[in-house]
């Protein structure tokens, strides 16, 4: 992996002519991060509370470390050109997180590649700002940790409807602030999810059905649709009965305005300002107590 980051981090070489056949690991490729911010994820890291957000930050922190330069080199080494990487055999990649995080300029096609393999998409594409690009032909079978993956990239709203998803457990930030992002998700299988916290905060174009989805692993909805200025769909036949967090749910959620009676809400035991700033406020669900 650092012999393959190397290159890419010389823009005279074109992606292209690099093998790439033998390569397992692409995370962070080219995600280019100045020194300093991997001790600010040092930092948030020591004050965390729970296992698994501290487990993510170190091994963010890890891989910071693994793909940080000195301030004064980021310009030199942010790959501008990216022609060619569409020829790249991913077939035994297992890791593609954070991949091209910050790739402000990126937006290649990649729905060529082999991604049948891959583990972790976590944090893909946040902050790739330009990318929207064709997914629709990936196998993700085997993804498991999609946190993440489109946030910030405000320009990206493609079909991922057809995407097999039945391995995901964390699909927490997933859309957020992905502005542009107004695709069906209706299809997908969302049986294993366990994390959809922050999933569509923020996505304010997005509003699309998901009442199909069989939400019945989720623990974790903070968040959920918070400041997801368009969405407004009927949500009613959720099972929420395994959700212990639904705080800001809907805050800030303009539009949304569906009946919610039917939910069992008994394993709740945190949905404090879950309607603030929206419709709902006035005429919440019938188990709603107040924040």
């Amino acid at each position: 992996k650092q012999e393959l980051l190397k290159l890419i981090r010389d823009n005279n070489v074109y992606l292209g002519d690099i093998n790439t056949s033998k390569i397992t690991d692409m995370s962070g490729l080219f995600w280019v991060v100045p020194k300093n911010e991997c001790k600010e994820i040092a930092e948030r890291t020591e004050k965390v509370n729970g296992e698994q957000v501290r487990a993510r930050l170190e091994r963010s922190y890890q891989l910071c470390l693994e793909v940080s330069v000195e301030k004064n080199e980021l310009e030199e080494i942010r790959r501008k050109d990216f022609s060619g990487i569409e020829k790249w055999n991913v077939s035994n990649v297992t890791d593609m997180a954070w991949m091209f995080s910050g790739a402000v300029s990126f937006n290649q096609p990649l729905n060529s590649w082999n991604v049948s393999k891959v583990i972790s998409m976590d944090f893909m594409f946040a902050n790739a700002t330009s990318f929207s690009q064709p997914l629709d032909s990936w196998n993700v079978s085997k993804v498991t940790d999609m946190m993440g993956m489109f946030a910030s990239a405000i320009s990206f709203n493609q079909s991922l409807n057809s995407w097999n998803v039945g391995s995901v457990k964390d699909m927490s930030y997933m859309f957020s602030d992905a502005q542009s992002f107004n695709q069906p998700l209706a299809s997908w299988d969302v049986s294993n999810v366990t994390h959809m916290d922050f999933m569509f905060y923020g996505a304010e174009s997005f509003n699309q059905p998901l009442n199909s989805w069989n939400v019945g692993s989720v623990k974790d909805m903070r968040s959920m649709f918070s400041f997801a200025l368009s969405f407004n769909q009927n949500l009613d036949s959720w099972n929420v009965s395994n959700v212990t967090d639904m705080a800001y749910m809907f805050a800030g959620a303009m539009s949304f305005n569906q009946s919610l009676d039917s939910w069992n809400v008994s394993n709740v035991e945190d949905m404090s300002f879950i309607f603030n700033f929206s419709r709902m406020q006035k005429n919440p669900p019938k188990w709603y107590k107040g924040n």
